[in-house]
């Protein structure tokens, strides 16, 4: 955009007011008429007076008399005044005047107006700011309820951290990916990052015997593992039945219930396959699984990130989605920071 056109979309207002003052100059000097072109002069004065207010357009109209009489001095063949000087005098004053207080009332009537305008812009500053209360209890109550599980095992808050950063990465590197361009917004991204916290929630419903086990865990012990998914899902299930429609719960409970499924089917808790699998879940798997095959755990020490991109392409198609695959390589720059990130990026 050249600096021309910002100056005219800035003043754009108060240019048009004098484009249409020197208009209706040039048609009365150069338009020979009788004393009806006068009426030229009433569409700048309202002009000012919706645009500017009273505080242009009585000072329009003043200029629009002045244009007159001096255009009736140096042309009076132009005009077919009334007869008599004093009655020249008496309609020159009275359209004057008339003219004068028409844009008077138009700009009295602007300043209502620009009031109602000023008091709808508080409104809606209020409104932005009880939206950003909102999505910060929001965002509060989400990660107080992450912590629940975080209390049992303390490398699963930095677990959690790590997921929803790859997730903010891999959502915003899909959005490059038709059709889910359509699909992956803003918001989408926002709630997705918030609600990947949640995966792992149902944790809570798993004894400390099988969650803690430095070693690896029995078939049996793999079942009731497997339970975290429903109870997390069960639980988020709950709390949005309170709320009338969808709710910021919706992707949280989408995450905690599927994020085991696997691309082909063989997944659990319902085995879903495909595009069966809410793209929330499908994202989340694979940050998930990128960041546990790099962290500590208690029974091994955490590998290397091009380990963990081997075997996740290694299961592209199998376990995880194709796309997601592509897009998390696409990103494997990105993602060499995370094990020394401290923080969440929540």
């Amino acid at each position: 955009m050249t600096k021309l056109s910002q100056f005219i979309q800035s003043y754009f207002e108060k240019i048009f007011i004098l484009v249409s003052l020197l208009a209706a100059s040039l048609i009365a000097y150069f338009v020979p008429n009788n004393i009806s072109f006068l009426n030229f002069f009433f569409l700048p004065v309202i002009l000012a007076g919706y645009y500017v207010g009273i505080r242009l357009s009585v000072p329009g109209a003043v200029f629009c008399l002045a244009v007159v009489l001096l255009q009736a001095a140096v042309s009076p063949t132009q005009y077919h005044p009334p007869q008599g000087v004093e009655q020249v005098i008496a309609f020159i004053l009275t359209w004057g005047c008339f003219l004068v207080l028409a844009g008077a009332l138009v700009g009295k009537q602007q300043g209502k107006i620009l009031q109602e305008r000023e008091n709808l812009k508080r409104l809606n500053i209020e409104l932005l700011e009880s939206y950003d209360k909102l999505k910060k209890a929001r965002a509060e109550t989400v990660i107080g309820m992450a912590t629940l599980s975080e209390c049992r095992d303390r490398q699963t808050g930095q677990h959690l951290e790590r997921v929803s950063e790859v997730c903010r990465i891999l959502a915003q590197e899909l959005r490059r990916t038709p059709p889910l361009d359509l699909y992956i917004t803003d918001e989408y991204v926002e709630d997705l990052v918030l609600s990947s916290v949640l995966h792992d929630i149902g944790k809570v419903g798993v004894p400390d015997m099988i969650l803690l086990k430095t070693g690896a865990l029995t078939p049996e012990e793999f079942e009731t593992m497997k339970i975290h998914t429903a109870v997390g899902g069960d639980a988020l299930t709950a709390i949005e039945k309170r709320m009338d429609g969808r709710s910021f719960f919706t992707l949280g409970k989408q995450i905690a219930y599927y994020h085991h499924e696997r691309w082909d089917g063989t997944g659990y808790p319902r085995g879903l396959s495909g595009d069966n699998i809410p793209l929330s879940a499908r994202i989340v798997s694979v940050a998930d699984a990128y960041d546990a095959i790099i962290s500590d755990r208690i029974y091994r020490a955490g590998m290397p990130p091009e380990e963990a991109m081997r075997r996740i392409v290694q299961n592209r198609g199998t376990q995880f989605d194709p796309r997601i695959v592509d897009a998390l390589i696409a990103c494997e720059q990105q993602l060499l920071h995370l094990k020394n990130v401290p923080n969440s990026p929540i």
